[in-house]
């Protein structure tokens, strides 16, 4: 069991005693004294989706380094790096229980001052394998409307089934997915997807894996691993929720829980229709979503 493995099973267990948490407080400032040592590990990457209600899931968004100064042999640890953060968040993710239910239920939560003038606003989704989808919120007077959809990696269209079969090893995950944007027939305001467009997407997807999507626990683990080897995902340093992480040029901002593998905090999502909603600070979204057999309502 490497130091990472060890820091998720110590922050993975429920309500630890004090002598816990100390342990394994320990452990994680030896692991960022020792210097970093080339490990040999295989991994693939997958996928995108929502996450149930056996196993919610939640995104925050902040921004995240990739790695500080080991910390002095008697003195305080250094901070996490956005590598860290992400792959203790695998450890953590991969050890979630798999969800079970009949509908895949999304809430989408913005916290703060909004365009129209709430402080506070939500909508939620309830969707079936069959593609069944039901969907409220304040702009629809609260009125629960029927459709039909199916689900969206990050804005790449993409069936229950397809999902499933997603493979749960992070070099495989992102082949997968790139292939899917390759392929695709989506278009910006520019035109046809450049090479530029497809390596941003398919970031977008593996965001959407570990936030709203119905991926299995393997799967979401690999997008974690996956998202961390992209370049440029910076740590924020410990922030309200988690560790803030920071990406891409607009930035892109998320808050990771390490120690359930969660993302509790956001500034952008992608809806299942596709394109890039942006929450404007001082507000974040909150995401959580998870299987649930309580009907629509």
């Amino acid at each position: 069991m490497d130091d990472l493995q060890m820091l998720a099973e110590a922050l993975h267990k429920p309500d630890p005693s004090r002598e816990a948490v100390d342990e394994g407080r320990h452990r994680l400032q030896n692991a960022m004294r020792r210097p970093s040592r080339r490990r040999r590990t295989a991994w693939t990457a997958a996928g995108l989706g929502l996450a149930g209600a056996a196993a919610a899931t939640a995104v925050v968004v902040t921004t995240s380094g990739s790695g500080g100064p080991t910390g002095t042999p008697n003195g305080p640890p250094s901070p996490m790096s956005a590598r860290q953060v992400l792959l203790v968040a695998a450890e953590s993710a991969a050890r979630a229980p798999e969800g079970k239910g009949t509908y895949w239920h999304v809430e989408y939560v913005r916290n703060g001052p909004g365009a129209e003038g709430r402080s506070r606003e939500s909508w939620e989704s309830w969707t079936t394998r069959t593609g069944r989808t039901w969907t409220s919120s304040a702009k629809a007077g609260g009125r629960l409307l029927k459709g039909s959809s199916g689900l969206s990696l990050g804005g790449l269209p993409v069936t229950f089934k397809q999902v499933e079969n997603l493979p749960a090893e992070p070099a495989a995950l992102k082949k997968w997915i790139a292939k899917g944007w390759q392929g695709s027939d989506v278009r910006t305001s520019a035109g046809k997807l450049t090479a530029a467009d497809r390596r941003e997407f398919g970031l977008y997807s593996l965001v959407s894996l570990v936030t709203d999507v119905p991926a299995a626990p393997g799967v979401r683990a690999a997008a974690f691993r996956a998202i961390a080897t992209y370049p440029g995902v910076r740590s924020l340093g410990e922030v309200d929720g988690g560790q803030g992480l920071e990406f891409g040029s607009e930035p892109q901002r998320l808050v990771v829980d390490p120690a359930t593998g969660r993302v509790r905090n956001t500034n952008f999502y992608v809806p299942q229709s596709g394109g890039t909603v942006w929450i404007q600070p001082p507000a974040t979204m909150t995401i959580t979503a998870s299987w649930t057999d309580t009907k629509p309502a």
